[in-house]
């Protein structure tokens, strides 16, 4: 016959085991919080206070001008310093955020910061704009397609602005800001053509079909 522990012994392992698997569950709580408060520190450094210059350390930290190359030998050292994490972790913080990054150093700009004070918002934003134009739906790949086959440049005079054949954030109604609700995706062809002198809806109606014919020809 088998042994049964005495109840009083059963109940004090099975407090033990309850004890051991809430400290477990309070250890990965603490671990994921402050992985997420280092995230949302490098964010509020990074991408909303922008240091990315040592003028900006001493601006954020009010220390006259010059005192932080004294301080850090490198922006690193900095974001370590102020994240209290190694050059390891310094290294996967910027892996996590490079499609982000990469995103922010396309299209940022003063009069659209207000799309990038939030990492998650903004790539849930672009992820429905399917990387295409709102308008005329071409798709990034095939302006990269255009640019290719005019010889690098999607411009015809050969400028740079516009030449690399990205898709463009777009105010649907001019009169209002860079917000989620009113900025869209469009590709240089129809941001250029529309500008500010034709409404969404008579582009929509009047030239996006012809927009799509001439792309078409194009390609």
């Amino acid at each position: 016959m088998q042994t049964r522990a005495p109840f009083c012994l059963q109940t004090s392992l099975h407090k033990i085991a309850l004890t051991a698997h809430t400290r477990q569950a309070v250890v990965v709580h603490f671990k994921t919080k402050i992985i997420m408060n280092i995230n949302d520190k490098y964010f509020e450094l990074c991408y909303i206070r922008r240091i990315h210059e040592f003028a900006k350390i001493d601006q954020y930290k009010e220390w006259t001008l010059g005192k932080a190359r004294k301080e850090y030998n490198s922006l690193d050292e900095f974001y370590r310093t102020e994240l209290e994490i190694s050059q390891d972790m310094l290294i996967q913080l910027r892996v996590e955020f490079k499609r982000f990054n990469d995103l922010y150093s396309k299209y940022f700009n003063e009069q659209r910061k207000e799309l990038f004070e939030n990492q998650k918002k903004f790539l849930e934003w672009y992820d429905k704009q399917k990387e295409s134009c709102n308008y005329c739906e071409i798709t990034q790949t095939d302006l990269l397609k255009i640019v290719a086959i005019r010889n690098g440049n999607l411009t015809l005079n050969k400028k740079t602005k516009r030449s690399k054949g990205t898709l463009e954030i777009e105010k649907l109604n001019p009169e209002k800001g860079y917000t989620f609700e009113n900025s869209v995706l469009s590709c240089p062809f129809c941001n250029n053509a529309k500008s500010n002198l034709i409404s969404e809806n008579d582009w929509r109606m009047f030239f996006v079909p012809v927009m799509k014919k001439y792309l078409d020809s194009i390609l």
